[in-house]
């Protein structure tokens, strides 16, 4: 593991629940789990057409070093956006180190 290419500080979000915003719907709650160095790489960028309006979609490749219970369920907070995670790989399986791959999404959750 190359640990000098861990110039980013992400942050990652665990969920605590919903509250209700001002339509009355339910969107969930994040806390502060934990910062962390990692690595972070636009892995691909597209743009596609939907319902006739242009939607641009980041995934992000994110290397860190490995942390336990990391799940689908965490956000990560980087540079002010909002990455949810779609997979975390324990690399080897010898608990040194975490691939996650992951997309930008807004506050509540929607693809950017």
């Amino acid at each position: 593991m190359d640990f000098s290419k861990m110039r980013h500080r992400i942050t990652f979000l665990r969920p605590t629940g919903v509250k209700l915003n001002s339509m009355g719907e339910n969107v969930p709650e994040y806390t502060e789990y934990m910062t962390v160095w990692a690595h972070v790489a636009p892995k691909t960028g597209r743009e596609y057409d939907e319902a006739q309006k242009l939607r641009a979609e980041t995934t992000y490749n994110v290397l860190t070093r490995y942390f336990p219970n990391i799940t689908t369920d965490i956000r990560i907070l980087f540079r002010g956006r909002f990455l949810s995670i779609e997979s975390v790989l324990n690399v080897g399986e010898r608990n040194e180190q975490l691939q996650i791959v992951a997309v930008e999404k807004d506050r509540n959750g929607v693809d950017v």
